[in-house]
C-alpha cells in the first residue's frame, strides 16, 4: 500500500513529497480571463518588479481560445506570490521562513535542488505542510511553488 495520497507524488529529483507543484498542476484560462488578471497584476508589485512582470506576460501564448498552461501558471504563481509572500517567522530552525495569511509555513530556494533538508527542518518544527517557492539566481520573483508533505 502506498504512503502517499492520490494527490501526491515523490519526486526523485527534488527528494521530496509533493502535493502540488505549480510546473505540473497547471490551470485551465481562456485567454481573456488571463488578459484581464496580467493588466492588473503589474501594478500590484513593488516598481523595481513591475516591468519584469509586465513583459513576462506580454510574452504569453494562446492555443485556440485558451491560454498557454504555461503561461497561466506562472500568472497563478505571481498572483499567489503577490499574496502570500509575508507574513511572521515561522520558527523553524536554520531556515528562513515565514508563516503567510493562509496559514502555511514558506521559503525561497535558488532554483531547482534536494529539498529533503528543507521538508525535514519543517518537519520537525512541526510543520505538516511547507510552501517552497523557487526562484532563479536573477529572478526577482519566484517562477514556481511547491508544496511539501513533511516527515521528520
Amino acid at each position: 500500500m502506498s504512503e502517499h495520497t492520490p494527490y501526491e507524488r515523490h519526486d526523485d529529483r527534488l527528494n521530496a513529497d509533493v502535493l502540488w507543484d505549480s510546473s505540473y498542476d497547471m490551470p485551465d484560462m481562456k485567454g481573456v480571463e488571463f488578459d484581464r488578471r496580467a493588466e492588473r497584476l503589474p501594478g500590484l508589485y513593488p516598481a523595481k518588479v513591475r516591468e519584469h512582470v509586465r513583459a513576462r506576460l506580454a510574452d504569453a501564448g494562446r492555443v485556440g481560445d485558451d491560454q498557454h498552461p504555461y503561461d497561466a501558471a506562472i500568472l497563478h504563481v505571481w498572483e499567489l506570490y503577490r499574496i502570500e509572500a509575508t507574513g511572521h517567522d515561522a520558527h523553524i530552525p536554520g531556515l528562513n521562513a515565514w508563516v503567510s495569511a493562509d496559514g502555511l509555513a514558506n521559503t525561497i530556494v535558488e532554483g531547482e535542488s534536494d529539498l529533503s533538508r528543507v521538508a525535514s527542518m519543517a518537519a520537525k518544527a512541526g510543520w505538516p505542510v511547507v510552501r517552497v517557492w523557487m526562484r532563479g539566481e536573477e529572478d526577482p520573483i519566484p517562477y514556481r511553488f511547491l508544496l511539501l508533505r513533511t516527515r521528520a
